[in-house]
């Protein structure tokens, strides 16, 4: 896969595509993305990929690199939707550029973005089924109530047997 250009248009525009990426995943409504941490490194290596001679091999390794910064206890519905506003940042970024894309980058560019949900929808289907075979929750559990507020300059002592009080 060799789409110099296009490779060399990600690289220009990659700070551009995360904003939006993540304008468009703070919208999504979950308040803690799945991508948030592999968005920067996933750019760089679909920009290299892409201006490789033989990216495929490389491409397998990157999307694995990536795919361990991707967040283990997201659900696969939001991480399709956030590749999806991944995909929309990139062309409307690449858009507003003004730069001619031929159909053959804009179908490599969508292979690499749709190889690499897949390994992380893997990667994240191996770490529940761990998780599933140690018995530990595969969702991290809500926080507790808080406890109500107690006056700590003058506790108050337990009750005595027999007082009527809670005995």
């Amino acid at each position: 896969m060799t789409s110099i250009g296009i490779g060399l248009l990600i690289e220009e525009h990659r700070g551009e595509i995360a904003a939006s990426w993540r304008q468009a995943a703070a919208a999504l409504g979950d308040p803690e993305p799945a991508l948030g941490y592999a968005i920067a490194p996933l750019l760089r290596e679909l920009s290299v990929a892409l201006r490789e001679r033989d990216a495929g091999a490389r491409s397998r390794e990157a999307w694995a690199r990536c795919a361990v910064l991707v967040r283990s206890t997201a659900r696969p519905a939001q991480l399709a939707r956030e590749v999806k506003a991944l995909h929309v940042a990139i062309w409307g970024a690449l858009g507003a550029s003004g730069h001619a894309v031929m159909p053959d980058e804009r179908g490599a560019v969508d292979g690499w973005l749709l190889d690499a949900l897949a390994e992380f929808l893997d990667r994240a289907e191996r770490t529940r089924a761990r998780l599933d075979v140690l018995g530990a929750p595969s969702v991290v559990a809500a926080a507790p109530p808080p406890l109500p507020a107690r006056n700590l300059a003058r506790p108050e002592p337990p009750p005595l047997p027999g007082s009527g009080r809670g005995g």
